[in-house]
């Protein structure tokens, strides 16, 4: 082992700490992406709960069939809450393949500083006149 390999391991940290910067901060975007899709899709869901209202409490007759009509007629707002919903989903996703992205670098990362550390031991123990 040689100091050049101890220089390409600081070098690939160094990349590693960039590529780890660049990664947190693009979570940070995917999380208020998420929050803001729960948002969309709680308030939409709150809207067509009270369009169902609106329409059950207009209707005639009895209980469950005006439940049945009020839902008919609030299905264009349970459509867009639905698809605020996959939405959400799929932007709950995203964050979560980023959490694990840059878990895996940390990961690289640990690694790397054990390898770098035991080289720095070889370097040492090398200037030191022990046979490695």
């Amino acid at each position: 082992m040689s100091n050049w390999d101890a220089e390409l391991l600081v070098t690939q940290l160094s990349d590693l700490g960039r590529a780890l910067d660049k990664e947190v901060k693009h979570l940070g975007v995917l999380d208020e992406k998420a929050v803001d899709a729960e948002g969309d899709y709680r308030r939409l869901d709150e809207e067509h709960q009270d369009r169902m209202a609106e329409e059950f409490l207009k209707l005639e007759g009895s209980v469950e069939a005006r439940k049945m009509q009020a839902r008919l007629k609030a299905r264009p707002a349970r459509l867009v809450a639905e698809d605020a919903w996959l939405e959400w989903k799929r932007a709950s996703a995203k964050l979560r393949t980023q959490q694990a992205s840059i878990q895996a670098i940390h990961r690289r990362i640990e690694i790397g500083r054990s390898m770098l550390s035991r080289e720095k031991t070889l370097i040492g123990l090398m200037n030191s006149g022990v046979d490695t």
